[in-house]
């Protein structure tokens, strides 16, 4: 069975735009009352998922990120378009555990407990042969794509009130399963993250916690950029398309995903109508050895 690429989708249909299916004013995909934290929500990826979980009326939305600036005016032109939904901010480095311990009291003392976090924060290593990568590119991967994101979801699950379901939502990179050139730093720690997640799900998927790891798609964003990548080098994905598939992730209807690594350019009609692939196969869509047993 080969791995899923963009030669080789999971679905028929490959999107590169926002589609109907994943629009996130239908009622079907409403956040409201929820409360969304969001770390490098201040850029990119990110700042698209918080727009669109703002269209999607969510009550509360809290971006992460280290860069103050960036980050205040971030919030400023968020809570303008957006003025139905609230808007908070906190600036600090998710490898800076005591602040991250902190920044969640303050969330849960001042605004809610978070029902949806997404980890959008990461370390995008300088392009290096494997065997030529420097320990410090490769430690500084690790202490952020995994070290910190860990204690993040340990930290947003710390506390958990009665019914309340927890949603996680990993902006991972098809990095972690597919060979890429001189990206091993950042291959193996998606990879890394993505699996501990896997167990996260497992140990725990009867307590209302809800994993979901997905490629955002090719999108240019400033660390793509830092690759000496430009407008013209492909046919870039829309942020938009990351941004409303990250909503419906989070919806009832994406509940059978749980668990599981999917693209963003899949096509979600085709997936739910594949539903019962998901039940058959407890192992599709999961991180593991690829082959057929005899």
């Amino acid at each position: 069975m080969p791995q899923p690429s963009s030669d080789r989708p999971f679905t028929n249909i490959y999107h590169k735009r926002p589609y109907p299916a994943i629009d996130p004013t239908q009622k079907t995909l409403s956040a409201a009352g929820k409360t969304i934290l969001i770390t490098a929500g201040h850029t990119g990826i990110g700042y698209a998922i918080a727009q669109n979980f703002a269209i999607a009326g969510a009550a509360n939305i809290i971006l992460l990120a280290r860069r103050l600036e960036v980050l205040e005016n971030a919030t400023k032109a968020l809570s303008s378009s957006y003025p139905e939904t609230k808007f908070f901010s906190h600036a600090a480095s998710i490898t800076d555990f005591a602040s991250i311990k902190t920044i969640f009291h303050q969330i849960r003392t001042n605004i809610a407990n978070p029902n949806i976090l997404v980890t959008s924060a990461a370390y995008v290593a300088k392009p290096f042969a494997a065997l030529a990568l420097p320990l410090a590119e490769l430690s500084n991967s690790f202490e952020t794509n995994v070290l910190g994101n860990i204690n993040l979801v340990k930290e947003f699950l710390a506390e958990s009130e009665t019914g309340m379901e927890k949603i996680i939502l990993d902006i991972s990179s098809f990095a972690a399963h597919l060979y890429l050139p001189q990206t091993s730093a950042y291959s193996i720690t998606k990879l890394a993250f993505t699996q501990f997640l896997t167990h996260v799900q497992e140990e725990n998927k009867d307590k209302g916690v809800r994993v979901h790891s997905f490629h955002p798609g090719a999108v240019l964003t400033d660390a793509v950029r830092g690759f000496g990548m430009t407008e013209e080098t492909m046919d870039w994905e829309d942020a938009q398309l990351s941004g409303q598939f990250g909503v419906w992730l989070a919806s009832k209807e994406a509940e059978f995903l749980k668990g599981r690594f999917v693209w963003a350019n899949w096509d979600v009609e085709e997936m739910i109508k594949r539903k019962f692939e998901f039940e058959l196969d407890s192992d599709l869509l999961k991180s593991g050895l690829v082959g057929a047993t005899i």
